[in-house]
């Protein structure tokens, strides 16, 4: 496993120690210094977590990969809670291993998947997932507004018309009726291309529009939710869209605006964008940039 990590780090980054337990790892970080470490849960020893807490007590400066088979929420968030900034399963470490690392290494948190997403978001939270379209990527948000709507939140799906069909078809299956009251008015679904029709002023974001209909979010969020933190979880396609038009410029214009109108109220908000958006080499700097207007990152699975 040290030999074959090594080789699919060594393109991207410097490889500068390995171990194979926690005490290991503890006394090779003191001795190189890492900016980041990959680690493993189960070892002798010391397990990762066990490992993590000690580097923290030391004040290791490392961001904290955490790589494993097991992928149950009890891990993840347990990875997190110690200190992890990123969380990734081993049978997707040729997907997503270098990107988690890049991404914790400009300050955000990589998530292994939505559900533990949803789970380790504080009150508030603005939120990236990159997907290819697939099944994979509408179980994941069908699950995102299941858990939300357990919860108690307000929730609004702003989508194109397959992922608004695809996520209402799922959640019908698990027994909210989004169509009718089982929901008591707290799920609402938008079309994403009419949403960027009500801010969207010669191809950027009116400011003023922004903030109006930021207050019209507030106040559905007010009126609907339940719960002692009446909270909006929120999912939209609209920067997208303007990234699959081009209008990179835009995508984060309205980012950037979000992050101010929405930083002090209890929402989380879920970006989520085709890889395709990120194609065009005429935005080079496009992807890092959207990217840094988030507060965590994840990759939906790739759909079998």
């Amino acid at each position: 496993m040290l030999e074959s990590l090594s080789q699919i780090l060594a393109a991207d980054f410097d490889v500068v120690a390995v171990a194979t337990d926690g005490q290991a790892a503890i006394d090779a970080s003191r001795r190189v210094d890492p900016d980041a470490i990959v680690m493993d849960i189960t070892m002798p020893k010391l397990d990762g977590f066990q490992a993590v807490r000690e580097l923290r007590r030391l004040e290791s400066r490392a961001k904290v990969v955490f790589l494993s088979m097991h992928d149950s929420e009890e891990y993840v968030h347990e990875s997190f809670a110690c200190g992890g900034q990123g969380f990734v399963v081993k049978t997707r470490v040729a997907s997503d291993l270098a990107s988690a690392l890049d991404q914790t290494l400009a300050g955000r948190l990589f998530m292994p998947s939505l559900k533990s997403l949803f789970h380790v978001a504080p009150s508030n939270g603005h939120a990236m997932l990159l997907h290819r379209y697939g099944s994979a990527f509408l179980d994941g948000v069908a699950e995102f507004f299941h858990l939300a709507l357990q919860r108690g939140d307000a929730t609004i799906l702003i989508g194109t018309e397959p992922v608004r069909e695809g996520v209402n078809d799922r959640l019908r299956a698990r027994g909210w009726d989004v169509d009718g009251s089982s929901g008591r008015g707290r799920y609402r679904v938008v079309d994403a291309a009419e949403a960027l029709g009500r801010f969207m002023r010669d191809d950027h974001p009116d400011p003023e529009r922004l903030a109006e209909i930021a207050g019209e979010l507030d106040r559905y969020r007010v009126e609907a939710a339940e719960g002692p933190t009446k909270r909006l979880t929120l999912m939209g396609e609209m920067a997208a869209i303007l990234g699959l038009r081009g209008n990179a410029t835009a995508v984060v214009e309205v980012e950037r605006a979000w992050n101010r109108l929405m930083h002090a109220l209890p929402v989380l908000t879920l970006c989520c964008y085709s890889t395709a958006c990120f194609d065009d080499n005429l935005h080079a700097d496009l992807f890092s940039n959207t990217c840094g207007e988030h507060w965590a990152v994840s990759h939906a699975a790739p759909s079998v």
